[in-house]
């Protein structure tokens, strides 16, 4: 990969970005857009670090890249532009900061390794903060009011947090840390607490393991029904993959999903004991609302299959049908439902392209020999599908936000070379064999 001058300073950039990253550290207005630190940062990477040779070698950025360029073409019938130059201005450190990480991982792929680390260790900031204002929800809202709170979200978000857009952080039942949705604060520790605990037992690191067993534990106290269920879900998961991933033959792979089956029936049982509790009850509400959600998109999907209806045209048609139902005005609450709504069919083809190779890429490093990479590699895997997954079921996008995209391009760009390092060399060896066979018949 090509790189440019002052590499120290352009690995210094990476440490800032990363290490910021849980945080974001808001600064001042540009416009109506509040740009973080960590947005300024990522942006600063493309001075030091060539983004064209990953874009050329990597399958999920090719995927990612076509849905920003069809994101860019479908502001043509955007209700809202700024919205759709937002979500693309918001979707490019992907790219930089996985080129940075790439570059680096070629370099040593342990200092990626240990920024991935790093990452977790800073991110114990918001469990402490989920903990702390869950046990305490008083200092919760003293805080959400406060200055302070200004600096770690988004001001646009917090100036109307507690009269035109309230979110469930203000609930004294749930807690979302720097997040105001309690959902996505769950989702993002629990994502961290998986990726940590296939790291730390992978490289066999203690403490990391009880980083990781912090986080796991906060995901409780953010109230997050999903997020709890799935993170124990997805640590079974990630269990087996580990386990099987080296050698993942039929019969492996059968026990493997039976065994993960056995727990969705489990779940299911649960849910159906639980259902006259009041966890009960708040679960059918939020199904209720979502199904509501998926009717309205359903109906807008025939009137415009092909282009969807634009950045801004969700909130615009689900207005009039909010005041119908008596519901609250809600976004798409889905992934695919968002991305089809924002810019038509083909940009759910590249989202779900993307998941793919974004997985596949990460399967081939888990699979490429050390066991140290199975477990890596499936923490990583487990990590992304607790995003995806519960992104079905919430409004974050196809990569979170900024407080996760970054670890996401950390892990798909550090695994990418290994794995191709570990490839590379198994061939050399298959090479030198047959040569030594050759020169001693």
């Amino acid at each position: 990969m090509g790189f440019r001058n002052n590499g120290v300073m352009g690995r210094g950039m990476l440490v800032l970005t990363m290490l910021l990253a849980p945080f974001q550290i808001y600064t001042f207005p540009v416009g109506e857009i509040y740009p973080s630190l960590v947005l300024l940062l990522s942006f600063s990477l493309v001075i030091f670090y060539d983004v064209w040779t990953p874009l050329r070698t990597s399958t999920a950025l090719k995927c990612l890249a076509a849905l920003i360029l069809v994101q860019a073409i479908s502001l043509l019938w955007a209700v809202s532009v700024r919205d759709g130059v937002r979500e693309i201005i918001y979707t490019l450190p992907f790219f930089f900061i996985f080129a940075a990480c790439m570059h680096e991982a070629k370099r040593d792929p342990r200092f990626v390794m240990s920024l991935i680390m790093a990452y977790s260790v800073c991110a114990l900031a918001q469990s402490g903060l989920v903990i702390g204002f869950r046990l305490e929800p008083g200092i919760k809202l003293s805080y959400l009011q406060s200055r302070l709170a200004e600096i770690f979200a988004n001001p646009s978000t917090l100036s109307g947090l507690f009269d035109v857009a309230r979110n469930n952080a203000l609930d004294p039942e749930k807690s979302g840390g720097f997040e105001v949705n309690a959902n996505f604060g769950g989702v993002w520790i629990g994502m961290v607490g998986t990726l940590t605990a296939g790291i730390a037992i992978g490289l066999r690191k203690p403490l990391l393991v009880c980083v990781g067993a912090v986080h796991l534990c906060a995901v409780a106290f953010t109230g997050s029904k999903a997020s709890l269920m799935l993170a124990v879900l997805l640590l079974f998961a990630m269990t087996m993959l580990a386990y099987t991933s080296r050698k993942m033959s039929a019969s492996r792979l059968a026990v493997v999903f039976f065994m993960l089956a056995a727990v969705a029936i489990v779940g299911v049982a649960g849910l159906a004991f639980l259902s006259s509790t009041r966890f009960g009850q708040d679960s059918s509400d939020t199904l209720g609302s979502r199904q509501l959600i998926w009717v309205h998109a359903a109906s807008e999907f025939i009137r415009s299959p092909l282009l969807g209806q634009g950045f801004g045209g969700w909130a615009e048609s689900f207005r009039s049908y909010a005041w119908q139902n008596k519901i609250l005005e809600l976004p798409p609450h889905d992934t695919f439902i968002q991305l089809w709504s924002q810019s038509g069919i083909p940009a759910v083809v590249c989202g779900a392209a993307f998941s793919i190779a974004f997985v596949a890429e990460i399967v081939a490093f888990m699979r490429c020999g050390p066991k140290s990479a199975a477990w890596i590699g499936a923490g990583m895997l487990c990590g992304f599908l607790f995003i995806f997954i519960q992104g079905l079921g919430e409004n974050w996008g196809l990569l979170g936000t900024l407080r996760v995209s970054p670890l996401l391009a950390a892990c798909l760009g550090v695994a990418r070379v290994i794995a191709f390092r570990v490839r590379h060399a198994d061939e050399n060896d298959r090479v030198r064999s047959r040569m030594g066979r050759l020169e001693n018949a």
